[in-house]
C-alpha cells in the first residue's frame, strides 16, 4: 500500500470514529425514546456512502444526495447531543417529556437542514472612524467573501448573492478573496457572476489563497474583463463630495505575494483607509500602519463548530481573528464568515454571510 493510500485509510478511519462519536448519544437516546431501531438503521444507511468518498479533510466531492444527507444527519445529531442535558432538565422541572423531546428533535432537525441548505445571512455592522469627513458619514460598504465557486457553489447561486447585495444600493462593494475552490473549471463562471456587482463607487476585489489553486493571472484577467477592480498590493482613491477614501488591497499571504507597504504607498496623508486583506492575520500590521478598517475572510468562521458555543469551532484553531468585528485602538477588523464552503458542503455553528459595514464619524 502506498503512503498516500495509507493516509487516506487513516483519515477515513478517523472520520468514521468521529461521526460515530457524534451520532452515538443521539442514536441511542432516540432508539430508547421511540422503542425502535429506526434511528440506528438511518445512521448505518446514511454514513458509509459519504465516508467512502473522503480522502482528505477538505476534499470537494461531486454533488450527490448522499453527501447532503450525511452532513445534515450528522449536524442534527450533534445539535441533539447538545440539547440532551437541557431537555432532560426540562423534563425533571415538570415539562411533559413528549413536548421536551419533540422540541429538541425539531430544533436539531431544523439546524441540520439549515447546515446544508441555509442561505447566507445579511450582517450589518457600524464602524466609527475618528476624523471621518462628514461627506462619508453613513457610507455603506458591502462585502462578499470566500465564494468558493465550484461543484457545490454554481454560478447561479453566486449570482443570487450578487443580486441581494445590489438590491441594497451600496456606496462600495468589496470581494475579499477565495473566489473559487480549485482548478480552472469555474473561473469564467465566478467572474461572470461577480461581474454583476454594482455600487455607486464600484466593485473592488483582492486575491485569496484558493485563487492561486489555479492560474491566478487568468482569474484576475477574467475578473477585470467583467468589471471588477482587483487590488494586488495597490490602492485607489475614491472621492465623494470633496471627501476622499483610500481603498487598498493586498495579495495572497500563503504564496508570499502580499506587500502591505506597497499597497499603502499611494495613500494620501490623513485620508481614511479601507484595506482588503483575505487573511485576517495581517490585521496587526494594518493597525501598526493606522489603517482604519480591514476587511478579511479566509476563516469561514470555522465553518464547522458546536452551535451556540463560538469557542468550539475549527476557526479558533486557525487564528484569534475567527469571525466578526474586532477593534484595536483606532483600527477595526471585520472577518467575514464567507458565503460558500470548501470541503464538506455544510456550515454548522458558523452560518454563511454577506456583510454591510456602515462608516460613522467617531
Amino acid at each position: 500500500m502506498s503512503s498516500r493510500a495509507r493516509l487516506r485509510s487513516r483519515f477515513q478511519l478517523l472520520a468514521a470514529v468521529l461521526v460515530t462519536v457524534v451520532q452515538l448519544p443521539a442514536v441511542l437516546w432516540l432508539c430508547w425514546l421511540t422503542r425502535t431501531p429506526l434511528p440506528a438503521i438511518v445512521a448505518v444507511l446514511v454514513s458509509p456512502p459519504y465516508l467512502r468518498q473522503l480522502q482528505t479533510p477538505w476534499q470537494t466531492t461531486p454533488p450527490a444526495l448522499s453527501t447532503y444527507l450525511a452532513l445534515g444527519w450528522w449536524s442534527a445529531c450533534l445539535v441533539f447531543d447538545v440539547l440532551l442535558a437541557p431537555a432532560a432538565l426540562a423534563v425533571r422541572a415538570g415539562v411533559p417529556s413528549g413536548a421536551a423531546w419533540s422540541l429538541a428533535g425539531a430544533i436539531a432537525l431544523a439546524v441540520g437542514i439549515d447546515a446544508v441548505l441555509g442561505r447566507p445571512r445579511l450582517r450589518r455592522r457600524v464602524v466609527r472612524v475618528a476624523g471621518l469627513p462628514p461627506e462619508l458619514d453613513g457610507y455603506r460598504i458591502g462585502q462578499i467573501s470566500d465564494v468558493h465557486c465550484g461543484p457545490h457553489v454554481p454560478e447561479g447561486r453566486v449570482a443570487s448573492w450578487v443580486a441581494r447585495l445590489n438590491a441594497l444600493d451600496l456606496d462600495l462593494v468589496t470581494v475579499t478573496g477565495d473566489l473559487i475552490t480549485h482548478g480552472s473549471s469555474h473561473v469564467e463562471a465566478v467572474a461572470r457572476a461577480l461581474g454583476g456587482l454594482r455600487a455607486k463607487d464600484g466593485a473592488y476585489a483582492c486575491m485569496g489563497n484558493h485563487d492561486y489553486f489555479t492560474d491566478g493571472e487568468h482569474l484576475v484577467r477574467q475578473l477585470e474583463r467583467n468589471g471588477l477592480t482587483v487590488l494586488r498590493n495597490e490602492g485607489a482613491v475614491i472621492e465623494r463630495g470633496g471627501a476622499r477614501l483610500y481603498v487598498a488591497g493586498v495579495d495572497d499571504t500563503w504564496t508570499s505575494r502580499d506587500d502591505l507597504d506597497r499597497a499603502l504607498a499611494a495613500r494620501p496623508e490623513g485620508v481614511p483607509t479601507v484595506l482588503l486583506a483575505h487573511d485576517p492575520d495581517l490585521f496587526p500590521q494594518a493597525q501598526a500602519r493606522a489603517v482604519e478598517l480591514t476587511l478579511s475572510g479566509h476563516t469561514h468562521g470555522g465553518q464547522l463548530g458546536v452551535p451556540g458555543v463560538p469557542r468550539l469551532s475549527l476557526g479558533r484553531l486557525v487564528t484569534v481573528w475567527a469571525a466578526g468585528l474586532y477593534r484595536r485602538g483606532r483600527s477595526w477588523l471585520y472577518v467575514n464568515r464567507g458565503a460558500g464552503t470548501t470541503g464538506p458542503p455544510a456550515r454548522l455553528g458558523a452560518p454563511a454571510e454577506l456583510a454591510v459595514i456602515t462608516l460613522r464619524r467617531g
